[in-house]
């Protein structure tokens, strides 16, 4: 690093003018920023300045040499500030699972703000479906999990709530008949459901099931949108979801008939030791609560 170093207090002295300037910027004295060019020059075994009236100035080579620098400098900057990170507690990887029904707006405006002060720290997101998140939560694959689940010895932060609706495409028999009344379970049961698969392999329950005789499943909600604006079924999603598409129609049931979810934070006790995670946790509730009012 001490080449770097050189080469840094080289470009700073250039790009200010004098030893003087840069000594200010660099909290360093202009002898010792004088003593490491020269050490440089005696190393490299070129001359990179010389002096007129008084004016520290490069030579040609100098000149090329610090044009080929410059890229390696601010590369070298940016992992010493990747080191200042790690150093003061920042992670490499934060991992979480966030339960596709919860409303990305809020997560990626906290995780917007978290990169701001941790700009090196590497976000590993996990979009499952029901017990797929607490799974690996609790195999430790991921530091935090958001969703409606819960999870045994565990203690969650409340966060806000999810309300699934459901919907058919436009032009879908359930929505004709809608227009005629109030729809009941035994009404909807006789129409093929797109149900969203559990992400946890080992656990059969699907997101949305109503007990249907016919169903599609699927791992995904996106694809579930799809799916239902081709009249493949219909199909019971979080209302921000809702809100947001087209092609679609929230059916007419009553409300009774909506599903409720509230929406936790769970993170591991450890996590809690480290700053950045304590401050994303932090940053999640905030933008979570405040996404409730």
């Amino acid at each position: 690093m001490d080449d770097f170093r050189s080469w840094y207090w080289l470009e700073t002295v250039v790009d200010l003018g004098g030893l003087k300037p840069a000594s200010k910027r660099l909290c360093r004295t202009p002898s010792t920023i004088s003593h490491a060019i020269k050490q440089l020059e005696k190393r490299i075994g070129v001359q990179l300045v010389k002096t007129r009236s008084r004016r520290i100035e490069l030579t040609d080579a100098g000149r090329i040499l610090l044009e080929h620098m410059r890229p390696l400098i601010r590369e070298l900057e940016g992992v010493e500030n990747i080191i200042t990170q790690f150093r003061e507690g920042g992670p490499a990887v934060v991992r979480l699972a966030v339960d596709q029904a919860v409303d990305q707006t809020w997560v990626i405006a906290a995780l917007s703000t978290f990169t701001q002060a941790y700009p090196h720290a590497r976000i590993a997101l996990h979009e499952t479906v029901l017990r797929g998140g607490p799974t690996l939560f609790l195999n430790r694959d991921v530091e935090i999990y958001i969703g409606s689940e819960s999870i045994d010895e565990y203690t969650a932060l409340n966060l806000n709530e999810v309300t699934f609706v459901p919907v058919a495409a436009d032009n879908h028999p359930l929505v004709a008949q809608g227009e005629q009344g109030l729809l009941s379970d035994p009404q909807l049961r006789q129409y093929r459901q797109i149900v969203i698969r559990d992400s946890n392999p080992n656990h059969a329950s699907n997101s949305g099931w109503q007990g249907a005789a016919q169903r599609i499943t699927v791992d995904h909600q996106h694809t579930a949108l799809a799916m239902i604006r081709e009249g493949l079924g219909f199909s019971w999603l979080p209302e921000h979801v809702v809100a947001e598409a087209s092609g679609i129609t929230r059916l007419n049931v009553s409300d009774f008939m909506y599903e409720y979810a509230p929406v936790r934070l769970y993170r591991h006790a450890m996590v809690m030791a480290n700053p950045a995670h304590a401050q994303l946790v932090s940053t999640l509730c905030s933008y979570g609560a405040e996404f409730t009012e």
